[in-house]
């Protein structure tokens, strides 16, 4: 599977495979883990099932010298939006526009499929939108 490529960097975006899964699950397990002791669990994606999301959802993942750097879950909801369930970015990658570059993916695809906007829900008490 090709990868779309991401800015001016030698990286891009293609859709995660099963194989993928245990390094979802490690971006997720180092991105998170700074918010464990400020809010006093887990959150949810250091938990999360990457094979099933993987089956069930639409995952993309960033390329960043042929590693995965980061990656986002979406899930497309009854109506006009689209989830963006999770998204992270594999420390020793941050700040380098990966981040931007998998949600202007899903931004894309999203107003391809005639969506009005992207809602992200880490948790049920925490819900944004923006408009397309």
């Amino acid at each position: 599977m090709s990868a779309t490529p991401i800015g001016p960097s030698p990286a891009g975006i293609r859709q995660a495979e099963p194989a993928d899964a245990p390094r979802l699950r490690e971006i997720a397990r180092a991105a998170y883990a700074r918010y464990v002791e400020r809010i006093g669990l887990e959150p949810a994606p250091m938990g999360a099932d990457y094979e099933e999301a993987i089956e069930s959802a639409e995952v993309w993942v960033g390329i960043v010298d042929g590693d995965v750097a980061g990656y986002a879950v979406t899930r497309h909801p009854v109506g006009d939006g689209v989830l963006l369930e999770n998204l992270a970015v594999a420390p020793g990658h941050q700040e380098r526009g990966i981040g931007r570059a998998l949600i202007a993916h899903v931004e894309a695809r999203a107003m391809a499929r005639g969506a009005a906007y992207v809602v992200e829900s880490g948790y049920r008490r925490v819900f944004m939108r923006k408009t397309l």
